[in-house]
């Protein structure tokens, strides 16, 4: 539970100086205020400034129990030093406060704020110094340390540095287990795996977005995620019918549920639908080709999993995991033209090329399917390296064994 305390015309509108919400974030926290209040507050706080213990916030920023989250309207008349004092009273003052405006579009519950563009140009400086690398600092102290936690602070936007707080070897193993099992076992077991899959995907991302105030249609991103794998059990043109009603379903649910921002809403909802569903109906399709295709698709994929992540984990570069990742798929190549009858040819170093172009790619594209790169949905990155490539190579190893 968190203290709100009110100064000056803020404290007016509400009619008292300080009170105690649940909220696990300031967004939330402003949002039971505005509830609380009514229209005076929330018209006061479109023009006020919110710090946390002392330091200015954006409706993003966790809170803890006991955490002060001040509002502090402008104040006319001379200087607003004794207000923020009084706000800062046990921390010191750090910088200017991220002022609250009144968006567009909805970001929240209400849809009555949006934070600010910290890239923005007024904000360049000293405010973004502050809170970038605290922001990095803080999502990755625990996984990150000594130069690696530097090298972080200046990585890629999009950029995935692996971290060791989990025992990523031996699900890896057990996940590649399990899917060349379901391989083994034939198109519908490998259906119903890879289905199991992208649900669990969708539902991450889908929380994901939610906690950050968006409106993607939940149900229809979890529903679509799943049934593609199950649709490419019939082949490909079932597949292409359920891509079809998947559009339909989300522009139908969004038309008899409005929302502020209803085409924002649908093309969140198809970007968690489609990247997920396609990657993993890719290898159901190809099973049903043979087993060689699916195998040698995973065989990649993992290949460049496991070379990214044992050279990746406390590399002082972000970029030395996906050479190490392209270097083990081009050790899985040589395999696939010694090995598998079914490439001949060209071919094996034709799948090869391209998986060494595109698994690469793959965790970025999950970074912006997730829209934060630090977002918690461990099945999705199980599947990162298929995003791009699975579709891609179904279709080419398609064309190769025909």
């Amino acid at each position: 539970m968190a203290v709100l305390r009110l100064f000056a015309s803020a404290r007016e509108a509400a009619g008292l100086s300080v009170d105690r919400i649940d909220g696990a974030t300031v967004g939330e926290i402003l949002d039971e205020a505005r509830r609380r209040y009514g229209e005076q507050f929330a018209t006061v706080l479109t023009h006020s400034r919110v710090w946390v213990n002392g330091a200015p916030a954006d409706v993003r920023a966790p809170l803890r129990d006991g955490d002060v989250v001040a509002v502090l309207p402008p104040v006319s008349g001379g200087s607003d030093t004794a207000v923020v004092a009084a706000a800062t009273a046990e921390k010191p003052r750090l910088e200017e406060p991220l002022p609250f405006t009144k968006p567009e579009s909805d970001k929240s519950e209400s849809g009555w704020f949006r934070p600010h563009d910290l890239t923005a140009p007024e904000f360049e400086g000293s405010l973004a110094r502050l809170t970038k690398p605290q922001a990095v600092a803080e999502t990755t102290g625990t996984q990150l340390n000594g130069d690696q936690r530097a090298a972080a602070v200046e990585r890629e936007p999009l950029s995935v540095v692996p971290d060791t707080d989990k025992p990523h070897v031996r699900l890896g193993i057990v996940w590649l287990i399990v899917t060349i099992a379901a391989v083994a076992g034939g198109q519908t077991t490998l259906g119903i795996w890879m289905s199991v899959m992208a649900g669990v995907a969708a539902v991450q991302v889908t929380k994901a977005w939610m906690a950050r105030h968006e409106r993607p249609v939940s149900y229809i991103a979890v529903g679509g995620a799943a049934v593609l794998p199950l649709a490419a059990i019939g082949g490909l043109d079932t597949l292409n019918i359920f891509v079809v009603l998947a559009v339909v379903a989300t522009l139908l649910a969004r038309v008899s549920s409005p929302t502020k921002a209803p085409s924002r809403d649908v093309a969140l909802t198809l970007m968690i639908i489609f990247p997920i569903g396609l990657a993993t109906a890719a290898p159901v399709l190809l099973r049903g080709v043979g087993v060689a295709a699916p195998l040698s698709l995973f065989a990649f994929a993992a290949a460049h999993d496991m070379g990214a992540y044992l050279v990746g984990t406390g590399s002082a570069s972000e970029w030395e995991g996906p050479i190490a990742g392209i270097a083990s798929i081009f050790c899985v190549t040589l395999f696939v033209a010694v090995l598998v009858p079914s490439f001949d040819g060209g071919s094996p170093f034709l799948l090869g090329f391209v998986a060494a172009v595109l698994a690469p790619l793959g965790p970025l594209a999950a970074s912006i399917v997730l829209g934060d790169r630090d977002a918690n949905a461990p099945a999705l990155r199980r599947l990162d390296s298929l995003l791009l490539l699975a579709p891609v190579f179904a279709w080419l190893a398609a064309v190769l064994l025909h």
